[in-house]
Formats: structure tokens, C-alpha cells, sequence
């Protein structure tokens, strides 16, 4: 009875994650979101006085095709990391969306088309992308987002 309970058990799961992966092959066919945020430099830059990183990777392996991300942490001194990666995101084409009348010191938001081009003027060039900077205690993180395609919302490319 036991063991019966167990095949079941273990049965189940394995089902549970073979469905999710193909399910997620209509999220992001081909994983083309989630290498879109992977290949972008600010993942891989490095600041000065950086003590380590360390990266997480979000594929949109999920039901309800939430969309692909990357964060990552850069250890070190918040303030001296903060702007080099502030500085990094608008080298690497990425639009700064701030505050007319106030700015927050410990969080900046930006995008870009995944294509290039500017974010809703150029919607026939990729699809956007959102980044957020935010200061920690010991360390900057740096989220990277791509917009998921959700039934209703976008449809299945």
C-alpha cells in the first residue's frame, strides 16, 4: 500500500514537470526572451570594488507564462556600486524612467525594446524589457524582466 502510495506520489510530480516544461515552450518559445536578457552587458559587468555577484535566473518555466528574468547581486559598497551600475544601464542603451519631481537615491527603473529603439515608438522592434536598480544593505541589485505572453494580453507568437 505504501509503495503504491509512493509510485503514485512520484508519478505525479514527474507529470507535473514534464506538462510545465512543454507548457512553458508556448511562454517564451525557445527560451528567446530569456537569452534576450541573459546576452544584455549589464549581466555581465562587473564594478570596480565589487567583492563578488552572485546571478539568478528566472526562466519562464511557469503556468501562467509570468515572463523571464535575471537578477543579480553585486556584494560590496552600495554607494560606490550604485552609479557604476546606473552608469552601465544607459551605456548599454537602457532608458532611465524617473521622477519629475523626485528622484529616490536607493532605486532607479529603466527599459528598452529588445531590439533596440525606443520602448512603445519602435513596438515593431522587439518587445520591451524593464531593468530596476535598487541599493541594499550590503549590496546593489540589479532585475532584469522581459514582459511574459500571457493568453488574452499578447496571445502565443
Amino acid at each position: 500500500m505504501a509503495i503504491g502510495m509512493i509510485f503514485i506520489a512520484v508519478a505525479a510530480l514527474t507529470a507535473h514537470a514534464l506538462f510545465g516544461t512543454m507548457w512553458s515552450n508556448h511562454c517564451d518559445p525557445g527560451n528567446e526572451r530569456f537569452n534576450v536578457l541573459k546576452s544584455d552587458p549589464v549581466v555581465a559587468f562587473r564594478a570596480s570594488g565589487e567583492l563578488f555577484a552572485i546571478e539568478n535566473d528566472g526562466a519562464d518555466n511557469s503556468w501562467l507564462c509570468t515572463g523571464p528574468d535575471v537578477s543579480v547581486s553585486h556584494v560590496g559598497d552600495p554607494g560606490a556600486l550604485y552609479p557604476q551600475l546606473r552608469a552601465k544601464l544607459s551605456q548599454s542603451g537602457w532608458t532611465e524612467l524617473g521622477g519629475t519631481y523626485y528622484e529616490d537615491p536607493d532605486w532607479s527603473f529603466y527599459e528598452k525594446s529588445s531590439e533596440g529603439g525606443v520602448p512603445y515608438t519602435d513596438s515593431a522592434r522587439g518587445f520591451l524589457i524593464t531593468a530596476s536598480v535598487r541599493k541594499q544593505g550590503l549590496w546593489v541589485q540589479v532585475h532584469l524582466s522581459a514582459i511574459g505572453l500571457h493568453m488574452g494580453e499578447m496571445g502565443f507568437q
